[in-house]
């Protein structure tokens, strides 16, 4: 790949696709999609680091020198856009990047507490807000897959699954794919949310 062709790169990930090392080093924009960055440490086990929304710098930490290895990988269908650092906006960059990773961190602890029907909402909520397809009281919302929503809200998949059979059941979740679908997963499917109180406001968690 020629270096001058690289920056009008645009990479699609489907879900739970990873980016290569190789394209993992370099700097990337989100624009739509949600996508995690795991620790990738070759004598350690993977972690994970933080998510990352549309709009949402990836890979930024390289241009600092940082040699850490990290593994960037879909948690919804995904799409991103090569960003050039010697574009005249280093400084630029390096703010965004520093403002976003506050903000993230701040959203991991989040998601990190309370009962498991609060992780797992806020993390739907979050995903809901990041798609920006939301009316009056409702947005949708691509579901990751169980043990993807497991790891980052730290609970046992098995728990996870209760709680969206809740959420459902109480009209918090609704199923947006056909009634004729035949398979009976609910990851890899889109969802409505359908939040009842302010403290789950798609404007407050997407920091609006």
């Amino acid at each position: 790949m020629k270096h001058d062709s690289f920056f009008e790169q645009t990479r699609r990930l489907a879900q739970r696709e990873a980016l290569t090392l190789t394209e993992s080093q370099a700097v990337w924009r989100l624009e739509s999609g949600a996508v995690r960055i795991d620790s990738a440490e070759a004598d350690g086990p993977e972690s994970l680091v933080r998510l990352a929304m549309p709009g949402d710098l990836l890979g930024a930490e390289s241009l600092l020198g940082v040699e850490d290895r990290f593994m960037v990988r879909a948690l919804t269908p995904s799409r991103l856009v090569a960003v050039n650092p010697l574009a005249g906006t280093l400084p630029q960059l390096l703010m965004e990047a520093v403002v976003t990773g506050y903000r993230r961190s701040r959203e991991m602890v989040q998601l990190r507490t309370g009962s498991a029907e609060e992780r797992v909402k806020s993390l739907l909520v979050l995903l809901a807000a990041a798609g920006r397809v939301n009316v009056g009281d409702r947005a949708t919302c691509a579901l990751p897959t169980l043990s993807d929503i497991a790891g980052i809200v730290h609970i046992a998949p098995e728990t996870v699954s209760r709680v969206l059979a809740s959420l459902r059941q109480t009209s918090f979740l609704q199923d947006c794919s056909p009634k004729a679908a035949k398979y009976k997963k609910l990851e890899h499917r889109t969802h409505r949310l359908f939040p009842r109180s302010k403290t789950q406001s798609f404007a407050a968690v997407a920091g609006c």
